[in-house]
């Protein structure tokens, strides 16, 4: 399983996570859950190693990453969709997607390519175009394709659907599903709390840096405090 634990981190002196532990097993969604600003993104950076601790330990399937940086958490399974996507707009969607492969061999990574395009078929006719000119949709997508060029064991979804039209939270979602289907741990932080935690099989609340309350997702989907705070009142 992917683990962090007692993760202490923060950024310019301020402290944003205090003792956090967590833990994703493969073939489950887990759900992070709170407000803006609760620490959600930071526990997604310190796992994936693009923030670094001041206290505590990351855990890839028993191997201590503590010390690794992002390249090397990659290569141990470990990819990041990060929130805002992050892609390379005046390059074509195909050199955004290869990209995610870039320590593969040429082999190898045409053979990544090839079944990252079977998951995203839909891809196909965008591939030539640049990545600026796509709709909010599509560009998730091809962030989402991009970390898969890496095969990874771990894949954390940092507000994958946000703005996004209906059409493609479900498209989205259903993915991260049909992944852990597939075996794939998903670290999925998402605003829409009703749907992710519809398709998720654990999930923590996260507030004022601390995880103050975990379960599974249908306990949580039930629980009082998160159907006030996060889903309206009505279960």
């Amino acid at each position: 399983m992917l683990r962090g634990e007692g993760l202490v981190a923060g950024y310019l002196g301020a402290p944003v996570l205090l003792k956090v532990s967590i833990e994703v097993e493969r073939g489950e969604v887990f759900c992070l859950l709170g407000a803006n600003g609760a620490g959600k993104s930071t526990i997604a950076k310190c796992l994936a190693g693009a923030l670094g601790l001041r206290g505590g330990q990351v855990i890839i399937d028993d191997v201590d990453v503590t010390e690794a940086g992002p390249d090397e958490r990659v290569g141990r399974g470990l990819s990041l969709v990060p929130e805002a996507r992050h892609l390379f707009g005046r390059s074509s969607v195909r050199d955004n997607i290869i990209l995610g492969g870039w320590t593969k061999s040429r082999s190898a990574r045409s053979a990544s390519f090839e079944r990252v395009m079977d998951t995203f078929p839909h891809l196909g006719r965008l591939l030539k175009k640049r990545a600026r000119d796509l709709s909010g949709g599509e560009q998730q997508m091809v962030a989402i394709a991009r970390a898969l060029m890496a095969e990874p064991r771990y894949l954390i979804l940092d507000e994958p659907t946000l703005g996004l039209a209906p059409i493609y939270v479900d498209a989205i979602l259903g993915q991260a599903a049909e992944l852990a289907r597939q075996g794939v741990g998903v670290l999925l932080i998402e605003q829409n709390v009703r749907k992710s935690l519809s398709i998720g099989h654990r999930a923590a609340v996260v507030e004022t840096g601390r995880i103050v309350l975990t379960g599974t997702a249908r306990e949580l989907a039930s629980n009082p405090s998160v159907v006030d705070s996060y889903l309206g009142g009505v279960v």
